[in-house]
C-alpha cells in the first residue's frame, strides 16, 4: 500500500478488488489507466483515460492530460471519487506515474474524497469482465447497458434494466428474482429460472411474509442448483435491497444485525434505500430467525 502521508487527512486511498471496481463503473467517476500507452491502446476498461505521460513524468504533464480529458469529455459528475488501475506486475515507471498522479490529485481537486486503486491489476479484471474492456467484441454493446451490482460470487442486485439477455448471458446468470407493481418482461432464454412477487414499494407493503420464501429460494438456487442469481426490482433501491439484506442476515455469520447487513450492501451499491417499513420488517424477521436458531441449539 502506498504511503498516505502525502495526502490530506480527508482523502482516503484504498485498494479495491476487481468486483468492487466493477461495481463502481456504473457511476460516472473519473477512471485513470496508468499503464503504458501501448497497453492502453491494445485494451482498456470502459471509460478509462490513459495517464502515462512520456518522456517526462511530472505533475505538469499529468495536468495537461487531465485538462485535455476535461475539454474532450467534460468533468466527472461524481468528482468525490477517482478510480485508478495499473498492470498486475507494476514496474518502476508505472510506479512513478502512480506517485505523480496521486500528488496531482492532491493538489488539483478540492472535492476529491476517495481514491480507489484496483489491486488485482488490469489483467485480472479483463479475465473476469472481458466484455467491459475495449478489445472485446461485446464492448460497444456492454458500455451502453445498466449492469447489476456484485454482492457475492453467486448474487447480483440491480434494477429492471438489468433484466437484459446480454447481461444475463455474460454474467452467467441462471436465476432471476423480481419485485414490481406489474408482471416483468418474459426472458426469452432457455434454462433461466424465474420467480416474481407483485408488490409495491410502499409503507403498507408486507415483505415480512416474503422474506422466508425468498431466502429459501436463493439458498436452494445457490446450494442445490449451483446457480448465479439476479435479484431486482424497478430501481434496485428498496424492495430487492431488502431481500438481499434478509438473505445475508441468514447466511453470513459475520453480519450480526440489520445495520451490519445494510452497511455491507450499501458498500457494494451506494444507492440502496429500503423504505422505513421494510427496515422495521427486517428487524422483526431477523429477531424471529435468531429465536428459531436458538431453539434449534437447545
Amino acid at each position: 500500500m502506498l504511503e498516505t502521508s502525502i495526502l490530506p487527512r480527508d482523502i482516503c486511498i484504498n485498494d479495491i478488488s476487481k468486483e468492487d471496481f466493477y461495481n463502481k463503473l456504473y457511476w460516472d467517476h473519473r477512471i485513470y489507466d496508468i499503464r503504458c500507452a501501448e497497453g492502453y491502446i491494445k485494451g482498456h476498461i470502459c471509460r478509462a483515460h490513459n495517464m502515462h505521460p512520456l518522456p517526462i513524468i511530472s505533475i505538469g504533464s499529468i495536468l495537461n492530460i487531465d485538462e485535455e480529458i476535461n475539454n474532450d469529455y467534460g468533468k466527472s459528475e461524481h468528482p468525490s471519487d477517482v478510480l485508478i488501475y495499473r498492470s498486475k506486475n507494476i514496474d518502476l515507471i508505472e510506479s512513478n506515474v502512480l506517485d505523480t498522479l496521486l500528488c496531482y490529485l492532491k493538489s488539483s481537486s478540492k472535492s476529491l474524497k476517495k481514491i480507489h486503486i484496483l489491486i488485482d491489476g488490469y489483467e485480472n479484471f479483463q479475465l473476469n469482465y472481458p466484455y467491459l474492456c475495449s478489445d472485446s467484441i461485446y464492448y460497444n454493446e456492454s458500455i451502453l447497458l445498466v449492469w447489476p451490482t456484485y454482492i457475492t460470487s453467486n448474487l447480483y442486485l440491480g434494477s429492471s434494466m438489468c433484466r437484459n439477455e446480454t447481461i444475463i448471458s455474460l454474467l452467467k446468470i441462471t436465476h432471476i428474482m423480481s419485485f414490481s407493481d406489474y408482471q416483468p418482461r418474459k426472458i426469452e432464454m432457455d434454462n433461466i429460472k424465474t420467480i416474481h412477487w407483485q408488490i409495491s414499494d410502499s409503507l403498507s407493503s408486507n415483505l415480512l411474509d416474503i422474506f422466508p420464501l425468498a431466502v429459501k429460494w436463493i439458498l436452494k438456487s445457490i446450494n442445490d442448483d449451483k446457480g448465479i442469481i439476479l435479484v431486482h426490482c424497478d430501481q434496485g433501491v428498496s424492495r430487492s435491497a431488502s431481500i438481499i439484506i434478509a438473505y445475508l442476515l441468514t447466511s453470513d455469520v459475520n453480519l450480526c444485525s440489520v445495520a451490519d447487513a445494510f452497511n455491507y450492501v450499501k458498500s457494494k451499491r451506494n444507492v440502496i434505500r429500503p423504505n422505513e417499513s421494510f427496515l422495521k420488517q427486517l428487524e422483526t424477521y431477523f429477531y424471529s430467525f435468531q429465536l428459531k436458531e436458538r431453539s434449534c441449539e437447545i
